[in-house]
């Protein structure tokens, strides 16, 4: 109970500190993923099973309160995405800088080909968006630091207890 308890807030707080604080910060025209990181660390340090959890309800999470145009676009990617990270854990080291920093740069290229195959998929009336791949660079490259940062953060102070 008090596990998921911890799970809960700490998915709430990035989702919270995603809307209100991080999704105003800009880097060359775009922003870091803080409840992507948390998915990604969580499947790194625990497995799929508690990536793809973490992964849907963050997703479902980050929809309702970002007046997002649908519900549920970003939870069917985070769950994919917290499933194939936490996959992948028992075949590298998951305490290796290269495989956190990996895992996240192709978390990031996965979330935004799913979110925007699925969005391309549900408005057919639309012309399929231009990627700009300076944008997504840049948003793998700096969701990448972030996951490092947030895997470290919860290995250190609550691994024993998530």
């Amino acid at each position: 109970m008090i596990r998921t308890l911890k799970i809960a807030a700490l998915i709430f707080g990035a989702v919270i500190l995603q809307i209100a604080w991080i999704s105003r910060i800009s880097i060359f025209g775009s922003k870091p993923d803080l409840p992507l990181a948390l998915v990604v660390a969580i499947a790194l340090l625990r497995g799929p099973f508690y990536g793809e959890v973490v992964g849907f309800v963050s997703g479902m999470f980050y929809d309702l309160l970002s007046n997002g145009p649908l519900l549920g676009v970003q939870a069917f990617s985070r769950v994919l995405i917290g499933y194939g990270v936490g996959f992948i854990r028992w075949r590298l080291y998951s305490d290796n800088f290269i495989t956190q920093l990996a895992s996240g740069f192709i978390a990031t290229v996965v979330h935004k080909f799913i979110t925007l195959i699925h969005l391309s998929l549900l408005f057919t009336d639309t012309q399929f968006v231009n990627i700009r791949f300076t944008g997504l660079l840049v948003a793998a490259i700096s969701n990448s630091i972030l996951v490092v940062v947030v895997f470290w953060i919860l290995k250190r102070f609550v691994k024993n207890e998530i």
